[in-house]
């Protein structure tokens, strides 16, 4: 028994020591490690050498809690659709109660404290002063102003005579205007610059820093800069007074209704925002706060609601005449859904304004973020997608016109197809732009992952389209310029045949270059390894270099061909059993009009030897037979004197370069003399002035006894009542066997 009661006593001994010992342990046992909230990649390392490992077992096994907790939430969330979206609308509605009442609670209690709330804040704005002190501050800012007013005349003056202002004509283009616009918004700049150093200058010298009275100065001088700027950017777009520089397609009478109700609702928000910051920096409770916020937002939102109602009428006129535009169509839009969208839209409107004011609202009361911006966006993609589908439309019809009748009907159809493709593809672009300021959860993980690559790298598609567009409106305009006929020092000029021949083509070439870059940049912005699509592009462009030698023979011919400036659109060649006018030169031949109607399509490589008829110059020689018996002499100066006539011809004396003169006998002939006649002219011209000479040379002949000599016979010896009928039959055979001569 006692050796038993020696063992319990052992035992309880060593209980308690281990008791003991176990306690120690937890007392010094070390605390848990605390991570920063925001913990940089290079801070781990030292993070981890600061801990033991008691520690680092810790905040292991809180982060594999975390983990399985996430993972866990992440399986028992639905996978997306729809389905997740409805289920997102009904948690919402069923918490909306609470929700509206809570909202509730939070205006009631912030109305009744807002009167005390504004004389308390009040009397701090004013200095202590109280009413006497505001209307202090305001007759200082009135000489503030007075003094701001002055500084910005008299620059203005000064300025203003040295750059007068330069209004573009009426039906300028858009960037004429837009330049005029720049200059205009510089001009006003500077006196404005002038009337907030002056102002803001003056406030800081008067008025000790962190004073009450400083505060309310640059508040409101603030607030009057600010509104100074808006009102010259809205002069900028809509030049309510000058339409000739208003870069906005708008009536005068809806420019001026713009700026006027713009300008109103921006100051009106601008100086509304103002004094409630003033109120509420000045101590105002929190829910008294709120209310006040809420009531400076429901004053813009009535304004804006006001400016709906004062345009109804004219964006209604203005819905019915777009749909007029539309042809046999605009009698049936008028009494359908056109009509009935120009009568309602300002409900629809108002329903907008009063949804966002709701929503601003709430995230207000609820201090959450607004989701008033994604409202806002999402009406601007609305509206900015008809706008982009439109200039898209215009883009590409511009790129695939040609000018040539023939084509026109091909490429509309391409052209409508490409339009097509990028209206749905637009339109999927806009449709993610709205998931993303939403946060809808409408996609698979499939469907999210294109959405989040969409979006992604739509900064990356989007300026890969603006720097194509405005690289092919640059080369278009260089083009567009260089074709054009242009007045120099008071002398239109024409473009050359050569720049007529070789620009088109240069056009054409870019345009292809440009458009194959361009898909490569969207390919390679939306994830595409476009690695393999350059490979196989190489091999099969080897492949067709190897299989269309004749191909490539006539385009490198071709190439080279207009390289030397060998023919141009327009002239006139011959190349071997080929000759015409040339029409059009393509990448691979050229057409040929011939002079009696037939076109030839050539192939470059079988043009040998071309001969151009068609440059600088051209010598026109012909012979003139005349008799023996006439005076060479004056046949001569008779020629030389209607070269000089036909010089001195307004309709001719442009297009001869040396006149006509006679060079001399050229050959003694059976019937007469031939003499050579020479001109100089222009290209294709000699055959009409030459006609014109003949026509003066034989009237010219006529009338001084030169006689152009033609095939005779002159029979001789015995009376001329003897000659035998023989010799009569023989001569007649003779005349009619000779050969007219050329000037017959």
């Amino acid at each position: 028994m006692r050796r038993f009661a020696c063992a319990l006593l052992c035992l309880a001994a060593s209980a308690v020591t281990v008791a003991y010992a176990a306690q120690e342990r937890k007392d010094q046992a070390p605390p848990p490690a605390a991570v920063p909230e925001k913990l940089a990649p290079v801070d781990v390392d030292a993070l981890l050498s600061q801990l033991t490992d008691a520690q680092a077992r810790q905040l292991l096994a809180r982060q594999l809690r975390k983990e399985a907790e996430r993972q866990a939430a992440h399986d028992a969330k639905p996978s997306g659709g729809f389905g997740m979206l409805l289920v997102r609308i009904r948690r919402s509605l069923e918490g909306s109660g609470n929700t509206v009442s809570q909202r509730g609670a939070i205006v009631a209690e912030g109305w009744g404290l807002l009167p005390g709330a504004l004389a308390s804040s009040l009397d701090k704005v004013s200095g202590g002063r109280g009413a006497a002190g505001i209307a202090l501050q305001l007759a200082a800012l009135a000489a503030l102003l007075a003094a701001g007013a002055a500084a910005h005349w008299v620059v203005r003056r000064q300025f203003t005579a040295r750059h007068a202002r330069a209004e573009p004509a009426a039906g300028a283009p858009f960037g004429t205007r837009f330049a005029a616009a720049l200059v205009q918004l510089a001009l006003e700049i500077v006196p404005l610059a002038a009337f907030a150093i002056v102002t803001l200058w003056l406030a800081h010298l008067l008025y000790r820093a962190g004073s009450a009275d400083r505060s309310f100065q640059v508040a409101y001088l603030t607030g009057v800069i600010l509104v100074w700027i808006a009102a010259m950017l809205l002069r900028v777009a809509l030049a309510p007074r000058s339409p000739a520089s208003r870069l906005l397609q708008l009536g005068d009478e809806a420019a001026g209704f713009l700026y006027r109700w713009l300008l109103r609702v921006i100051a009106v928000s601008v100086f509304l925002w103002l004094t409630a910051g003033l109120l509420i920096l000045a101590g105002v409770p929190l829910k008294a706060h709120l209310v006040l916020v809420l009531i400076t937002g429901a004053i813009v939102g009535a304004m804006l609601v006001a400016m709906i109602l004062g345009c109804r009428g004219a964006i209604g006129a203005a819905i019915l005449a777009s749909g007029a535009q539309g042809g046999p169509e605009s009698g049936a839009a008028r009494s359908g859904w056109r009509a009935n969208l120009a009568a309602t839209w300002h409900f629809f409107a108002i329903l907008y304004v009063v949804a966002v004011w709701l929503l601003w609202a709430g995230s207000m009361l609820d201090q959450k973020e607004s989701a008033v911006w994604a409202a806002v966006a999402s009406v601007g993609v609305l509206l900015v997608y008809p706008l982009l589908d439109r200039w898209i439309g215009r883009g590409i019809d511009d790129m695939l016109s040609s000018g040539v009748p023939q084509t026109e009907g091909r490429r509309h159809d391409i052209g409508r197809v490409l339009h097509r493709v990028m209206r749905v593809l637009l339109a999927i672009l806009l449709f993610a732009g709205i998931h993303e300021l939403w946060d809808f959860d409408v996609f698979d993980e499939a469907g999210a992952r294109i959405r989040h690559v969409v979006v992604g790298a739509s900064f990356d598609l989007a300026a890969a389209i603006v720097l194509a567009v405005l690289g092919w409106q640059l080369i278009k305009i260089g083009i567009d310029r260089r074709l054009a006929p242009r007045e120099v020092n008071g002398v239109v000029v024409k473009p050359s045949q050569r720049e007529r021949t070789l620009l088109p083509l240069a056009r054409k070439f870019l345009v292809v270059v440009l458009a194959v870059m361009t898909v490569m940049l969207l390919l390679s912005a939306i994830g595409v390894n476009i690695g393999p699509l350059l490979a196989g592009a190489g091999v099969v462009g080897l492949a067709v270099g190897f299989g269309a030698q004749t191909l490539v023979r006539d385009i490198i011919t071709g190439v080279f061909l207009l390289l030397d400036d060998a023919f141009r659109v327009g002239e006139y060649i011959v190349s071997g059993s080929y000759k015409g006018t040339v029409e059009a030169i393509g990448i691979r031949a050229l057409k040929l009009r011939h002079h009696r109607g037939p076109v030839y399509t050539v192939p470059f490589s079988e043009l040998k030897g071309i001969q151009n008829q068609s440059r600088d110059w051209v010598i026109d020689k012909f012979n003139i037979g005349i008799t023996y018996d006439s005076d060479i002499e004056k046949a001569r100066k008779l020629i030389k004197k209607i070269g000089e006539t036909l010089a001195a011809d307004p309709e001719h004396a442009a297009q001869i370069i040396e006149p006509l003169k006679m060079q001399g006998v050229e050959t003694f002939g059976d019937f007469g003399i031939q003499v050579r006649v020479k001109m100089m002219t222009r290209p294709g011209e000699q055959f009409v002035i030459r006609r014109k000479a003949n026509a003066m040379i034989k009237k010219a002949f006529d009338a001084n006894g030169i006689k152009f000599a033609f095939p005779t016979v002159q029979v001789s010896g015995g009376e001329a009542a003897g000659v035998s009928d023989a010799v009569a039959a023989a001569a007649r055979q003779t005349v009619a066997a000779a050969p007219p001569s050329e000037g017959s």
